[in-house]
């Protein structure tokens, strides 16, 4: 591979007796000048107080390279990995990655953040290509512009060396721009969340161009597979430390109630347990996991709690939602004016208002942190927080040390989309608290009904939509206004159990729909929000927070139902009608593609035969799009209605995705079929529910996720295009079923569901209308 144009890079090759015994490359980080929060003489390599290095290019030529994103499942660890590959010229496999660790990796960010992620990577190992080209050129003799680098070695004026070599012995100083701070706590309030996204690689280096690529695009192997086949994984559940008690908790009776009394141990059947208490927070400690267990149901039983019924009940949520006095939108797009003035001077106009409850993030594997506290205060957390840099400031503002002093080490397990991305939420403030207060490390393991009724959720929503027609039966106006509790609620649970300083965060409700119909003139978009549910109750009450696709899943629904109603008033064909609404080629064209892969025939909808009653099973088919993040999605649903018990179900579900330049085409299909699956499962099943007290949907019975008998066949199409750069695909895919599913429901029935999820029990009652 030849060259890029070179850009000036200061850099000097010095022996340092660290790395004589076997050489390394060291990138490290240069800090503005103007760094408050951290100043320069902080940043240090492999320091477990600082900020690392981003890389480490060794003797034998295998890279070692550092990302404080995590892994979720969606697949960054082989994103990463190929495209820092493109940009130095090496093969994918010979790189290490890093993850997480905060005393280990210098960047930090959402670990959804594929795009901001991946562009730091692809800048250091830009920025660091060009440098390795000037040794390159010095040590051969031979100018860069004729060299050429392939599997990470450098040849030119028939002599070649290999990265290894070069640096055998002697350490790069090579400087690399940054913007942005660290994730903090902001010190002006005390409280707000900052800094999440991250140190940002700055300037321009020459980076390869997309239609020169060689390994992105390709399908390499995610690299964790292997050892989580061969059980060679460490998960976050496997951290055992010297003298680590294992601890359970002692849940509040209610999500209002305060402690009045606590239950007595004892000591006879559990002879080294141990109660400990701070507030609110109570827990069962003990070298013995199984002594803690029983200790701890044996303490509950006796412990009491004030009485509290601050909930409307899950069935009057939507009633609760409506009687509140919202005040003035809390984001607004659109003039309202101008929406409300085509409104009133179309030929026709449709109005409809959708809903939904809130929804578990319910991880399948139990959340599980390990915790050590110093006698100097010093934290060290072991978890699989998605943020590992938020958990950190969360943890250094909850407990009141500098964030030098907290470490987070990030390990797999279960994962929860959204539910951690701002730090929390889940065991890692208990664990503190309980190695705080006996002196030990503790773990934490949460059972799966302290799960369910405990951690943050996906708030439920009401929202009201109205589009204008002309005579064609095109949109002319759109107007949605959707109605939100907080869904951005990072605090930890066992800091707000335990009465401790806790971030917080707006009560909002963000507008994320990106618009893909440019053929609609006026549009008004609205959000309003709330804080959390029953407000902010002594224990935490129903806390929100984001899910995969956050806003843009609940708005997309409304939109997407409200352009099938249109359709079916305009007798169009539903994809015909959203062709006729949009000039966007990439839309048009994966729209297209999508279509073809469905056998998609045009008509309207309803079909002729539609009905909803009567014997047998019937058939529909339904569609939608979203737009986000610089990737198109397309979603075709074919589904069976057995009107006599309401049970939907979805037979065939064709995805489509043109996201730029795919990078690993295989991750890429287990990712949109992942996301569809969870899709499925909130469009048919999800559902939290609560009496006035309590979260009651607490076990998988109550809380009903889709079986594999309930999958649908799944047919995955893909565009790959070198013009448009990079999309993503991690999100999104769960935010096209709702739609097309609640599409085809109508086609087959005739009826539009605008509730989900569609359970036996509300298609039943929508049937009988």
């Amino acid at each position: 591979m030849r060259p890029r144009t070179a850009v000036p890079i200061s850099s000097t090759l010095t022996r340092r007796s660290l790395v004589q015994a076997g050489g390394a490359l060291f990138v490290s980080l240069a800090l503005p000048a103007q760094q408050p929060d951290r100043p320069a003489a902080a940043v240090s390599a492999l320091d477990p107080t600082r900020l690392p290095s981003w890389l480490e290019i060794r003797a034998d030529n295998t890279i070692v390279a550092r990302t404080g994103r995590t892994e979720t499942g969606t697949g960054m660890s082989a994103f990463y990995a190929q495209t820092l590959a493109e940009e130095l010229c090496v093969r994918p496999e010979t790189i290490t990655l890093i993850l997480g660790d905060t005393d280990r990796t210098p960047d930090g960010g959402y670990s959804a953040g594929f795009l901001t992620g991946a562009m730091n990577f692809r800048k250091v190992g830009a920025y660091t290509h060009q440098a390795l080209l000037g040794l390159a050129a010095a040590r051969l003799a031979v100018p860069a512009a004729e060299l050429s680098v392939t599997d990470g070695s450098v040849s030119g004026g028939g002599k070649s060396i290999s990265y290894g070599q070069l640096v055998q012995g002697q350490q790069l100083d090579l400087k690399i721009p940054i913007s942005g701070t660290p994730a903090r706590v902001d010190a002006t309030t005390g409280n707000g969340l900052a800094g999440l996204d991250g140190y940002v690689v700055a300037g321009d280096p020459p980076m390869r161009p997309i239609g020169q690529y060689r390994v992105v695009g390709k399908s390499y192997p995610m690299p964790g597979i292997p050892d989580k086949v061969t059980g060679r994984t460490q998960w976050s559940c496997d951290v055992r430390l010297p003298g680590m008690l294992h601890a359970r908790m002692i849940r509040p009776a209610t999500l209002g109630s305060t402690l009045l009394a606590l239950g007595t141990l004892d000591k006879k059947r559990f002879p080294t347990a141990q109660v400990v208490r701070k507030n609110n927070l109570v827990a069962v400690v003990s070298p013995d996991e199984w002594e803690a267990i029983g200790a701890a149901r044996a303490v509950a039983n006796t412990t009491q709690w004030t009485a509290w019924a601050g909930l409307p009940g899950s069935e009057n949520l939507t009633a609760a939602l409506r009687a509140v006095n919202w005040g003035a939108p809390s984001e607004a797009h659109g003039k309202a004016e101008t929406v409300t003035a085509s409104l009133a001077g179309a030929a026709r106009t449709i109005s409809a208002s959708y809903e939904q409850p809130y929804v578990r993030h319910a991880p399948m594997g139990p959340f599980v942190a390990v915790a050590e506290v110093k006698p100097d205060g010093a934290v060290t957390v072991w978890t699989h927080s998605s943020h590992s840099q938020g958990l950190r400031a969360q943890l250094a503002h909850t407990f009141g040390v500098p964030v030098e002093k907290v470490v987070v080490r990030w390990l797999d397990q279960a994962g929860q989309y959204g539910r951690t991305t701002f730090g929390g939420d889940g065991a890692e403030a208990d664990a503190v608290v309980l190695s705080q207060m006996t002196g030990k490390p503790v773990r934490v393991q949460w059972t799966l009904q302290e799960d369910l009724a405990w951690s943050t959720v996906s708030p439920g929503w009401v929202a009201d939509i109205k589009a204008g027609l002309d005579a064609s039966g095109r949109i002319a106006a759109l107007q949605l206004d959707s109605y939100m509790p907080k869904q951005m609620d990072a605090r930890l649970l066992g800091a707000i159990l335990a009465g401790l300083p806790c971030s917080t965060s707006k009560s909002s409700n963000f507008l994320a729909l990106e618009w893909a119909y440019d053929r609609i003139p006026n549009f008004c978009e609205r959000g309003f929000g709330m804080g959390n549910l029953a407000g902010e109750t002594p224990a935490g009450g129903l806390r929100g927070n984001i899910m995969r696709t956050p806003g843009q899943r609940q708005q997309n629904f409304v939109l997407e139902g409200l352009i099938n109603e249109a359709a079916a008033t305009a007798a169009a064909d539903p994809i015909q009608y959203r062709l006729d609404h949009t000039t966007d080629q990439r839309l048009i064209d994966i729209l297209k593609a999508t279509a073809k892969a469905a056998g998609w025939t045009p008509r309207p909808s309803p079909k002729p035969e539609a009905r909803r009653d009567g014997p047998g099973t019937l058939t529909g088919r339904g569609v939608n799009i979203m737009k986000r993040s610089n990737a198109y999605w397309v979603g075709i649903a074919e589904i069976a209605v057995t009107p006599a018990t309401g049970v939907v179900q979805v037979t065939k579900f064709t995805i489509g995705l043109e996201c730029g330049k795919i990078i690993n085409p295989r991750q890429l299909d287990r990712c949109m079929k992942s996301g569809l699956v969870m899709g499925l499962s909130e469009t048919l099943k999800e559902e939290v529910t609560f009496d006035k007290e309590r979260v009651t949907s607490t076990d998988w019975s109550k809380y009903k996720i889709l079986t594999m008998a309930e999958m649908p066949e799944i047919r995955t199409v893909q565009v790959s295009r070198d013009d448009q750069g990079f999309g993503t695909g991690g999100e999104a895919a769960n935010g096209i079923c709702a739609p097309a599913v609640a599409a085809a429901f109508f086609d087959a029935t005739g009826v539009h569901p605008r509730r989900i999820p569609l359970t036996p029990a509300y298609v039943t009652k929508l049937l009988k209308g």
